[in-house]
């Protein structure tokens, strides 16, 4: 029976994809970062589902646009997968610490109990009282943090003698510990937490711009090479499905025959002027039309040498 690592484990890590183009986000120039104005999922999911049927037309970008980049097009994957990866660490990057509040709270109710449990054993001389003058007192994490380490240890270093007479369990004060030290942790990162969101911010940035100049090269390179069928949007959908979808124009009837004094033009039964046919002659001192606009105005791609 197959488990559910079975089912994908020919599937790619993000990680890996990302290691193997993170020399050419590095490379991007800050003039050249694009600004991220779409759905990251909804972009990599249309893209990823796209590839399949694009990479059916890789031989044809070879053969018939020499000057498209081809080595870019082959690490189209590995850039949507590094832009998944450089999401997901913008989205840690952006989520608040969570439990911080909640820890204080409990840390502060601990401290409070250890503070009693230390002064009544200094009452009766089996705790040195002045070490709780070394305390900071008050709100705040990081005097909580320090407190609460002052506390454990001093309790913890006369546990032989205060054992069994004290009030707190032993493995309360040890709490009281970790709880200072998973305080000061938290307040570590929070603190690193701008550089660490603008350093995913970047990232993200950089990935975005290598998705979005690779895909929309490809676009144009299946525009070009389907510029007949006029389907480029069902193998390569854009990425921003607002636009109106450019079509090709629709079939024109095959070319009448024109008699002598005759015009290139027809009138329809509304009363409505319809243009000559490719292939009929015009009339003198009329414009000609280049046969690439009819095939939608292109007249030479890109990627052609």
């Amino acid at each position: 029976m197959s488990t559910v690592a079975d089912l994908v484990s020919d599937e790619a890590l993000v990680a890996d994809g990302y290691e193997r183009v993170k020399g050419d986000l590095a490379s991007l120039k800050e003039e050249e970062l694009q600004p991220l104005n779409l759905d990251v999922q909804s972009a990599t999911r249309a893209i990823l589902g796209a590839l399949p049927e694009i990479r059916g037309l890789r031989d044809r970008m070879v053969k018939e646009l020499p000057a498209f980049d081809i080595a870019s097009f082959d690490k189209l994957e590995d850039y949507v997968q590094a832009l998944k990866y450089a999401q997901s660490g913008f989205q840690i990057a952006t989520q608040p610490q969570d439990g911080l509040e909640e820890l204080t709270a409990a840390g502060e109710e601990l401290r409070e109990r250890l503070i009693a449990d230390a002064k009544a054993l200094s009452l009766y001389k089996l705790f040195d009282g002045t070490q709780l003058d070394n305390l900071k007192g008050g709100n705040g994490a990081n005097n909580l943090a320090e407190d609460l380490e002052l506390l454990s240890r001093a309790m913890l270093a006369n546990w032989d003698k205060i054992n069994g007479k004290a009030l707190t369990p032993v493995e309360d004060v040890k709490t009281a510990s970790r709880i200072g030290l998973r305080l000061t942790r938290m307040i570590g990162l929070r603190e690193q937490g701008p550089a660490r969101l603008a350093a995913a911010t970047e990232l993200r940035l950089r990935a975005f711009t290598l998705v979005l100049r690779t895909y929309d090269e490809t676009r144009e390179a299946i525009r070009y090479l389907r510029r007949r069928e006029g389907d480029l949007d069902d193998i390569a959908p854009s990425l921003y499905p607002g636009r109106s979808r450019r079509r090709m124009p629709d079939a024109v009837e095959p070319a009448q025959p024109v008699t002598p004094g005759s015009t290139s033009s027809s009138t329809t039964a509304s009363g409505s002027t319809t243009s000559a046919a490719p292939g009929a002659v015009p009339p003198v001192g009329a414009p000609v039309q280049s046969p690439a606009a009819s095939l939608g105005g292109a007249s030479k791609d890109p990627f052609l040498a």
